[in-house]
């Protein structure tokens, strides 16, 4: 008897066990569905809340869904800074900016230009510039040594092709900005099978990585090159455009006698392998002759001429629309700051300015160009001060290379307590190929490496 009435406990205590193990998995199945909000269960909840809970996530699905095609498949709703077409994400205010006029003496203060969202055209709402990525400068992470920013963000050009820009023109200028190329464009002139390959030259570069000229098969620099430029992690298309405009940069300088400056990484994966072996033989071609194939890490929704950069014209080198740079939200918006002593050290340590104690009128934006870029700045009043040794008009090319590292000449800057803040939009120069909104073209627009190519080199032919 005693035997059957411990079995039967026994029993009773595993079914409690059992029911209690089973109650606390229904209950986390609920919680985790976010439908446990002071909900009382009575014997046919099982059955609602099944519906529910799929009702509930196929809603949430869909208002998600709508919310990535509206924000990433239309990108005809984001915002523009006056009629530069520099676009703004969101909505954080800017403090305000200090400018001068070139005509009078009279320092103003303004806020931002005001940006506008549109829909097809309509104006829906008013907002000022916007940020997004916060970072802050400090001497820890720029010494007195760097004169210029990061080498391998954009490709620059020398003095003496500055130089000559200066004195020739090349071509005419085109009158619109508003260049761009569509899915069903044919480049009747481009020869994409032209029998050539670049594995049947050699090329020689100054590899600016290691402080050396390399001599090596005109395949490998290619890919070489390709490689420390962009990497794995963009579309195939991207860096076959980006392996056009490699070779053809240095062609460019190849036929002036001279040799290119770029960087080099070995070890080259088989994705860049393949992507150069498609487009092997390809360059790109102004009347004739090689491009001079700038390229710049992104740009702040429009790349810049040549002419408002270098001095010069280059009908292949006009501003146009780069559609998608907005969505780069690493280097669009982007804030850095220093502090009085940091921006006093720069500018004192690599101009022959000596600074005052008036803070507000250290950087003052005197003009824009083309896209909303910042064209020349006074820094505390001057607007010529000798820089690296040279006598130099203080524009904001100027500025960005050779005293301050920020990122793009597209910039606001504002000062308030001790700290200047500049926000940028873009990464590098702003010439050429926008190597995030190439990228993007092909994700959003399904461009081609040709169409790409075709969008940010103007009137090329690619052969």
């Amino acid at each position: 008897m005693k035997k059957r009435f411990t079995l039967k406990r026994v029993i009773i205590l595993l079914s409690l066990v059992l029911v209690y193990s089973v109650a606390l998995n229904y209950i986390r199945v609920l919680a985790e569905s976010t439908v446990l909000n002071d909900i009382t269960f009575d014997s046919d909840s099982a059955s609602v809340l099944s519906d529910e809970i799929a009702e509930a996530e196929t809603e949430s699905l869909a208002e998600e869904v709508a919310e990535v095609v509206r924000y990433y498949d239309s990108p005809i709703e984001k915002a523009a800074i006056d009629s530069y077409e520099i676009f703004a994400p969101v909505t954080t205010e800017v403090t305000a900016v200090t400018t001068v006029t070139e005509t009078t003496e009279k320092v103003t203060t303004t806020a931002p230009p005001e940006t506008s969202a549109t829909t097809a055209g309509t104006t829906t709402q008013t907002t000022t510039a916007a940020t997004t990525t916060v970072t802050t400068t400090t001497e820890a992470t720029t010494t007195e040594e760097d004169v210029e920013v990061d080498e391998d963000e954009d490709v620059d050009i020398d003095e003496d092709d500055k130089a000559e820009l200066d004195e020739d023109s090349g071509s005419e200028s085109s009158d619109s900005l508003w260049h761009s190329v569509s899915s069903t464009d044919s480049y009747e002139n481009d020869n994409l099978n032209n029998g050539k390959s670049y594995k049947n030259e050699t090329l020689t570069v100054y590899d600016s990585s290691s402080g050396r000229y390399v001599t090596d098969n005109a395949f490998d620099i290619v890919c070489q090159v390709t490689y420390a430029e962009i990497g794995t992690s963009m579309e195939e298309e991207t860096i076959k455009a980006q392996a056009v405009a490699v070779y053809t940069y240095i062609k460019y300088y190849e036929a002036k006698g001279e040799y290119a400056s770029v960087s080099l990484k070995s070890n080259v994966p088989d994705k860049i392998i393949e992507c150069v072996e498609a487009v092997d033989g390809l360059a790109m071609y102004y009347d004739g002759e090689y491009i001079l194939a700038s390229f710049c890490a992104a740009t702040a929704g429009v790349t810049c001429s040549s002419a408002n950069v270098w001095g010069g014209e280059r009908a292949y080198l006009q501003s146009v629309v780069s559609e998608y740079d907005f969505l780069d939200t690493d280097n669009y918006g982007r804030v850095t700051t220093y502090t009085v002593e940091e921006l006093k050290k720069k500018i004192e340590s690599k101009t022959n300015i000596t600074l005052s104690d008036n803070y507000e009128n250290w950087i003052q934006i005197l003009s824009y160009t083309d896209g909303g870029y910042v064209g020349n700045i006074a820094i505390d009043g001057h607007t010529t001060a000798k820089v690296s040794g040279t006598e130099r008009m203080l524009t904001a090319y100027v500025f960005r290379t050779y005293i301050l590292s920020i990122r793009s000449t597209c910039f606001t800057v504002s000062y308030s307590n001790g700290v200047f803040t500049f926000v940028t939009y873009g990464y590098g120069h702003g010439v050429g190929m926008s190597q995030e909104g190439a990228n993007l073209y092909v994700i959003y627009a399904g461009y081609s490496f040709d169409q790409i190519l075709h969008h940010y080199y103007t009137g090329i032919t690619i052969a």
